[in-house]
């Protein structure tokens, strides 16, 4: 029972979030009056944008396989992923994907066990890094943030959370430093030492190839790019008077706080930030931000049961075929 008491909190509070949302009447009557009103059009274009966004988060870990001398094939890569996605929607914790790519990595080559759960790590701080950068989207919006002071406090939040996070892993980093390490490892207990030194082999090799990550960067602030794009489809699907540069400016903080493992999957969260941050700023109404929200986390979720459809090529028959 201890091992699943995160998800357990997450759950509840998902549902409390949802519960206080929709337990308004009249938001209700406006979201369901929308239900009827979206547009086919703006669904497939979101669709289609979300499945490029994690055709490119493929290609990115691929990337990394690569720095970290793990042979696997992209078209294996791409079923991984694919498959990694499916599993992460049906298991609790944003982590329940990683930790299939991990597996499936390991199947093939058992004796990359360290270098495929570096990939893995890598893959994600390289999507850090670009969510990092397009926090700087919101700075040249600061005025109209400062209009709402919830949505002043989202910005201030999200921005010193990522700050946060961003300094945690320069001084993991620092500790890698020959100079520093030989300094702290030995305070460490012995069966720490060799994990702390093993681990940080990831700065080792994404230091030695420079414009290799710099790629790998780059096709993450492009999918990116596109997760923030998949939501203005949302929106418009709707019609709500939203450019795509409102979107860029207010997904940075959302997904800044959705990583917080304090619901599952985001859900409720996410639709409480779309609610104060298109509310206070761009001024739509709580039920067309709700389901703006709402929707565009189906279309991510329609893309992640179609990675389903590459679980047989992952099986142990299939990966030795």
């Amino acid at each position: 029972m201890r091992k699943h008491w995160l998800v357990l909190v997450q759950v509840a509070f998902s549902a409390f979030l949802l519960w206080r949302i929709f337990g308004d009447a009249s938001l209700r009557a406006e979201a369901s009056s929308l239900l009827g009103l979206a547009h086919p059009f703006w669904l497939a274009s979101g669709l289609l944008i979300a499945f490029t966004g994690e055709f490119l988060c493929a290609i990115r870990w691929w990337i990394m396989l690569r720095i970290f001398g793990v042979p696997v094939s992209f078209a294996r890569t791409c079923a991984f992923t694919a498959s990694g996605l499916f599993f992460s929607l049906g298991l609790p914790g944003s982590g329940g994907g990683d930790a299939f790519r991990i597996l499936y990595v390991i199947r093939i080559h058992p004796n990359h066990k360290l270098r495929a759960t570096l990939s893995v790590i890598a893959d994600r701080l390289c999507g850090l890094v670009a969510l990092a950068l397009t926090l700087i989207v919101p700075l040249f919006r600061l005025e109209e943030f400062k209009l709402d002071p919830v949505a002043w406090n989202i910005f201030l939040i999200s921005s010193l959370l990522v700050l946060g996070v961003l300094a945690l892993v320069f001084l993991w980093w620092l500790t890698t430093v020959p100079s520093l390490h030989r300094r702290w490892l030995p305070y460490l207990p012995h069966h720490l030492r060799e994990k702390a030194a093993k681990m940080g082999q990831i700065f080792g090799g994404l230091g030695k190839n420079p414009r290799t990550v710099s790629l790998a960067i780059l096709l993450a602030i492009i999918a990116l790019a596109a997760h923030f794009t998949t939501y203005f489809c949302s929106a418009r699907a709707f019609a709500l008077p939203l450019s795509l540069a409102d979107f860029f400016a207010i997904m940075p903080l959302v997904d800044t706080l959705t990583m917080l493992p304090v619901t599952l999957y985001g859900l409720g969260l996410r639709e409480t930030l779309f609610e104060y941050l298109l509310g206070g700023v761009f001024h739509i109404p709580a039920g067309a931000a709700t389901m703006a929200s709402l929707t565009g986390f189906g279309l991510q979720a329609v893309v992640a049961l179609l990675g389903g459809l590459c679980v047989p090529f992952t099986t142990p028959a299939a990966i030795k075929a």
